[in-house]
């Protein structure tokens, strides 16, 4: 019986930091100018994979999905420094942990970048560690840590895994949409055959 009640209660935090993850940009609404472009260029590529399926993710797009986690970190030490009027650097030593925070992710997006830039592992391995949607989820999910103060434990991480899920599915059924849509602007137009009767007759001179 404790097991569960023990489940439904993670379960219910689970999905209230879901909700916390989701509405994060009504209560922090600098998030949105970050937030805002993530959630185009994850549309953006979705339209562009679900038209060209057959085509590989190339070394550079994967580089430059390696860079957002050097943007997100370099944003985060930007509101370190801009969460006081007037803005000071001060505001590092009042904020250890999300200074630290920031130079680890920045670590991480250089090191990846790195990575990707010499070709050091297979580029299979490498367009699925650093595929776009999750990068960009990622990404999202640490800014609502930063910006709306979410807390950053395992609930969140479910939570993000949970709104990845939704994501990709939304993004799915885009294509699946886009895929009709093409079919009926791209259907070939036969152009009508002409009935032959007898041979024609020809003019008089």
């Amino acid at each position: 019986m404790s097991s569960g009640a023990d489940f439904g209660t993670v379960v219910a935090s689970v999905l209230s930091r879901l909700n916390d993850l989701i509405t994060a940009p009504f209560d922090a609404p600098d998030m949105l100018w970050f937030a805002i472009p993530l959630l185009l260029t994850s549309i953006g590529m979705a339209l562009y994979a679900g038209r060209y399926k057959t085509e590989e993710m190339s070394w550079a797009a994967i580089f430059a999905n390696t860079m957002v986690f050097v943007f997100v970190s370099l944003d985060i030490i930007r509101e370190i420094y801009e969460s006081t009027v007037p803005p000071s650097w001060e505001n590092i030593t009042t904020n250890p942990i999300f200074f630290s925070f920031s130079l680890a992710l920045l670590g991480f997006g250089v090191l990846s970048g790195l990575i990707i830039y010499f070709h050091l592992v297979p580029k299979r391995i490498a367009s699925a560690l650093f595929w776009n949607l999750p990068v960009n989820v990622s990404a999202y999910v640490i800014m609502t840590v930063v910006y709306a103060q979410v807390a950053f434990d395992w609930y969140t991480i479910g939570a993000a895994v949970i709104l990845f899920l939704i994501v990709f599915g939304l993004l799915r059924l885009l294509q699946h949409f886009q895929k009709l849509f093409m079919k009926h602007v791209e259907k070939p137009v036969v152009a009508p055959i002409k009935k032959i009767t007898g041979p024609e007759k020809k003019g008089k001179k």
